[in-house]
């Protein structure tokens, strides 16, 4: 039931299908719009607020070990190419361990595939979205949906810092008031 009410939810931010559309066109390979966007549409759909709101960017990740094309170029292509003002972060997922250790306190693996990136992400935040070769939505939630439309966050320890976890936190408790956090402990 999740699943077709958060399809329905996508369909209904044209910015978002727009944005899916122009990574395929572009030849972004192997992406999904995922993270922050997704959940915070459902919050805002169950707090009554504009699906956007509050909405800062778009993830798009994707995986492309060749790394032929750098993630700003693929970010430039799309942000050419789209109508709306929403901003994308678009990150390789083939190369983000050489980032994270500087960004989260703990490093991690390489990783296989662009799922592998999404699965290390908070629960309620494990979700992305692809089109399919008919225009239709697939969705990737490893962890499920429940996270999300209950709005509640639980730590991933494997993927982040204590003091990582609560600085994220402490921002989404104070943007959707029903929003429950998990301690870390």
């Amino acid at each position: 039931m999740n699943k077709q009410k958060l399809k329905h939810l996508i369909q209904q931010v044209p910015e978002l299908i727009e944005t899916a559309e122009v990574c395929g066109e572009v030849g972004l390979p192997n992406f999904y719009i995922a993270g922050g966007a997704i959940t915070q549409i459902i919050w805002n759909s169950i707090e009554s607020k504009p699906l956007l709101a509050q909405v800062k960017d778009f993830d798009v990740v994707y995986f492309d070990s060749s790394n032929h094309v750098t993630e700003d170029e693929f970010k430039n292509r799309i942000s050419l190419r789209l109508c709306h003002g929403v901003d994308v972060d678009v990150k390789n997922q083939a190369i983000i361990h050489e980032r994270y250790s500087k960004k989260f306190g703990c490093s991690i693996q390489a990783y296989e595939r662009v799922e592998q990136g999404i699965e290390s992400w908070l629960s309620a935040f494990a979700i992305g979205f692809t089109l399919g070769s008919s225009g239709n939505i697939k969705l990737f939630a490893p962890y499920g949906l429940e996270d999300a439309f209950n709005m509640l966050i639980k730590p991933n320890k494997k993927a982040m810092t204590e003091a990582n976890y609560n600085k994220m936190t402490a921002g989404y408790k104070a943007r959707w008031q029903q929003v429950q956090v998990l301690s870390w402990s």
